[in-house]
């Protein structure tokens, strides 16, 4: 795509900011309608009662300590390091919420208290980032954070607390992004990190920089940096991260762009690209049911967040984005309902938007990302079928091509399981001996013991036929080049869906340069596997309400539960359950089909 502020130079972005300087980044922090209908939402949906409940400005602040900080590069464990930065941000959205909404608990010093923390803290780096980067995600987003609380609160804050902490973030952020020295990655990168890294220097420096000058020549670059995460989106609008990371590094590029867009009154717009709309939609073609969605690479199951949906759809009209938020009532995942709202930036965004209750029924085929999205009929044993092709060589990649997911009565019947749990092995030279990242994780063949590899040549080809039809939807995935060479001379794999019957068949269709040694067919599921006593089917799941996989020549299924290192595996993760389907016969030409229904 065209690069950002490609025909508007700092000298007239400078000029645009001049021309405006009644407006602000984030109007809706203190316009006290935004702030009255905040108080309304937080004592309708809980918010409020919450704070009452569990803010308690005598509470101990949790105390960043070096050894837990160390904990990472001692064993490789980021977990205590980042439960102690979630529990001292909890308390400050809480705090700092409590005063902006004027509630009977809130209270003054205990805000400040937790901003002297953070300023007396000897570095705002993320331990696991520590020796890679002099401003991380981590410090970036506080930078952004910190500099909203000062300026929604900016009449409360006393003017010590405000001047340290606008010293430590230009110490922090501002100043080492603009280091000549600094020459991290992150400022060109095609992922996350560069939304979330100039994206946050962007949400603080339109804050604390007041000359429209100095502050047009320190965002210029960066808005421009941002084009680069955006090329590393595929042109049909797919993530090749993973939905998880479609929220949360494109989820800071629209926070910049709204900010911007605020502080120049509507008249810079990043938005506007038609590319950009595209990437908006990705969330629809990743959904599958309530807080069910692709999990293919780093990606876990989940909403998307409503300031997020609300800031898009300040740009475009996507309201279907709301069916996929959370609703106020907790045990509501999906159905009609208002949206929640429960923090500061949410709640002052918040209008009472709601979710319809009629999801996206749409089948999806993104050609550039290699994702296919096929549902069968609406109704209780709707089926869907999501599948990617793509290559092996994307950020937070898994060896997955070729890999699918069945989603029927309400069940995953067979999955993708995800991301594993962080640790200093995830991105390292070990990632691939992973079960989470390895192609073994993923319900792709095994060929004569050989696993799919990574890289971006190991790649495969997807078409489509049918989709948003009556009639069969067929997806067709080439698989050849996702194995080393001379594993397979021609492998297809082709998704049939039957949308009346909701009915599924997979054929794989192979040709070897000779007679291999070993096959394996695999299915991943995190249900409870039944193999038939005669063999040719497992049952997916509960007798009533499961999904039943046949095959259709003559072979042996067989179950395993894949055993994985407890540091890989994230909390609350189920079994992994790994069907193989060994045909009774090997040629060098083969085709193998089976049957889910």
């Amino acid at each position: 795509m065209n690069m950002l502020l490609r025909d508007i130079s700092f000298i007239e972005l400078a000029k645009m900011l001049q021309q405006h300087p009644q407006c602000s980044s984030a109007p809706q922090l203190v316009d006290p309608r935004a702030i009255a209908r905040a108080r309304r939402t937080a004592k309708r949906n809980g918010v409020w009662d919450r704070l009452t409940r569990e803010l308690d400005p005598a509470r101990e602040i949790p105390v960043r300590k070096r050894s837990v900080f160390r904990n990472f590069s001692r064993n490789g464990n980021r977990s205590k390091h980042l439960a102690v930065e979630a529990a001292r941000s909890h308390e400050l959205e809480q705090a700092a919420l409590a005063l902006w909404l004027k509630h009977p608990k809130a209270d003054l010093d205990y805000l400040q208290d937790l901003l002297w923390a953070y300023c007396d803290d000897w570095t705002w780096i993320m331990a696991a980032h520590e020796k890679m980067s002099v401003v991380d995600l981590g410090s970036a987003i506080k930078a952004a954070r910190f500099a909203e609380i000062l300026f929604a609160l900016e009449d409360q804050i006393e003017a010590e607390v405000k001047e340290r902490v606008r010293a430590e973030i230009e110490k922090r952020v501002l100043r080492p992004v603009w280091d000549y020295d600094n020459t991290e990655k992150w400022h060109t990168a095609r992922m996350n990190w560069n939304h979330v890294c100039n994206g946050g220097f962007i949400r603080a420096a339109l804050l604390l920089i007041k000359d429209p000058a100095i502050l047009a020549r320190a965002i210029h670059p960066v808005i421009q940096n941002m084009t680069y995460a955006l090329d590393g989106f595929p042109n049909d609008g797919g993530c090749e991260e993973g939905a998880g990371y479609w929220g949360f590094g494109f989820g800071h590029f629209v926070q910049a762009a709204y900010a911007l867009h605020c502080r120049t009154n509507g008249e810079l717009n990043l938005m506007a690209d038609p590319k950009v709309e595209r990437i908006c939609r990705f969330p629809l073609a990743a959904h599958i049911s309530g807080t069910m969605r692709a999990t293919f690479a780093d990606s876990h199951h989940g909403h998307i967040s409503t300031d997020t949906a609300l800031q898009i759809n300040h740009f475009h009209n996507i309201p279907e984005l709301y069916e996929l938020c959370r609703r106020e009532d907790p045990e509501t995942t999906a159905g009609p309902g208002r949206l929640l709202a429960n923090d500061m930036h949410t709640l002052a965004l918040y209008a009472g938007q709601k979710a319809a209750g009629t999801p996206d029924q749409k089948d999806y085929h993104l050609p550039d990302l290699g994702l296919v999205k096929l549902r069968g009929q609406p109704g209780p044993s709707q089926i869907t079928v999501l599948a990617i092709a793509g290559n092996n060589g994307v950020p937070h990649n898994h060896n997955d091509i070729g890999s699918f997911l069945v989603h029927k009565h309400d069940r995953m019947a067979l999955t993708d399981p995800g991301a594993p749990l962080y640790n200093n092995k995830t991105f390292g030279g070990e990632r691939y001996a992973i079960i989470f990242c390895r192609s073994r994780g993923h319900s792709v063949p095994l060929i004569n013991g050989t696993e799919q590899a990574a890289g971006p040549q190991y790649r495969g080809t997807l078409s489509v036929t049918g989709i948003n039809g009556s009639g069969t939807k067929r997806a067709e995935i080439d698989m050849t080049r996702a194995y080393p060479a001379h594993t397979v001379t021609q492998l297809i794999r082709t998704l049939e869906l039957d949308p009346a019957s909701n009915q599924l068949t997979l054929t794989d269709a192979y040709t070897f340069p000779q007679k291999p040694k070993a096959l394996e067919e695999a299915f991943v599921t995190f249900e409870k596997v039944t193999l038939a006593k005669r063999g040719d089917h497992v049952r997916l799941g509960p007798a009533r309400g499961g999904v039943t996989l046949t095959a259709r020549q003559p072979g042996t299924f067989e179950v395993e539960t894949l055993v994985e290192r407890p540091e890989h595996v994230p909390p609350g993760t189920p079994p992994i359950h790994r069907i193989r389907f060994l045909p009774a016969n090997l040629s060098k030409t083969m085709t193998l089909q089976f049957h889910l229904a």
